[in-house]
């Protein structure tokens, strides 16, 4: 969560943004009062931000343009106009803030990933989804054909990387014939990928994130969910899938937006399967 000084710090590029980049000319009355500061506050963040090289602070004497850092701190800010400028090193500071603001303010999102090989794949993917948004304050996102690599990035790697819980349902895609001659049933190559980045996203970024597990029965534990400590849910018909879960949220079995920095870390023997 951004610190105090921090948003004023926003209010401050908010300001010099809307009215372009090219620098900005104010007095501190005026400037104390579009940003909604008191003078000494909007004098202790200027300079702050000024002594990071995050803005550049700069006067006009008989003609010619001095940094702040040629005058006492008074006469610079009290007395008459003064210019303000982003920097480059500003610039990527301000927006790394406000990413950091709008992942606070985010509603919390929940990641369906579910087959789209079928009609009643895309029905079951998008009826999860809007039980998401009915029955928790969290939102249900489950991407549609997104078969660009700009749709991957832009859509389905970011929801991934971004959600705080996460819904699988793994249908059946054939048989397969392992080196030994022997045969089995595939679940969708697709999903054990999502699976697979969510659980690299979760591990690299040390997170906790509740999990439910559907697949459908007679399919194959393979790849990397050999090694995820994931209960799989086992189901005939898509039905059964939407009853469970519509079940767990209203009972609280699975909880979608709890922040699991407020639950105690439990060591992957303690796990019982239900997060990644």
């Amino acid at each position: 969560m951004p610190l105090p000084y921090q948003k004023i710090d926003l209010k401050i590029y908010e300001r010099i943004r809307s009215l372009g980049w090219g620098g900005l000319t104010v007095s501190l009355a005026d400037f104390s009062q579009q940003i909604g500061e008191d003078q000494p506050t909007t004098v202790e963040r200027l300079d702050g931000l000024a002594t990071h090289k995050r803005i550049g602070l700069f006067k006009y004497v008989g003609g010619s343009r001095f940094p702040s850092s040629g005058f006492d701190k008074n006469t610079f800010f009290y007395s008459g106009l003064f210019i303000i400028e982003l920097t480059p090193h500003g610039r990527e500071y301000f927006e790394e803030l406000e990413q950091s603001v709008e992942q606070e303010t985010r509603t919390p999102l929940v990641f369906i990933s579910c087959g789209q090989y079928t009609e009643k794949e895309l029905q079951l993917g998008r009826e999860l989804a809007a039980k998401v948004n009915e029955l928790t304050s969290c939102e249900g996102y489950f991407a549609e054909n997104q078969n660009s690599l700009i749709g991957l990035s832009n859509h389905i790697f970011r929801a991934l990387d971004q959600c705080t819980a996460f819904v699988a349902v793994m249908h059946h895609r054939g048989e397969v014939e392992t080196l030994g001659g022997k045969k089995h049933l595939r679940g969708s190559i697709w999903i054990e990928q999502e699976i697979s980045i969510a659980a690299f996203l979760t591990a690299t970024r040390n997170r906790d994130i509740p999990v439910v597990f559907y697949v459908q029965k007679g399919i194959k534990r393979e790849g990397v969910r050999e090694q995820l400590k994931l209960n799989p849910i086992e189901f005939d018909d898509e039905s059964q899938v939407l009853l469970d879960f519509e079940a767990r949220l209203k009972s609280g079995a699975f909880q979608p937006g709890v922040n699991p920095n407020d639950k105690p870390k439990r060591t992957m023997a303690e796990q019982t399967g239900d997060t990644i």
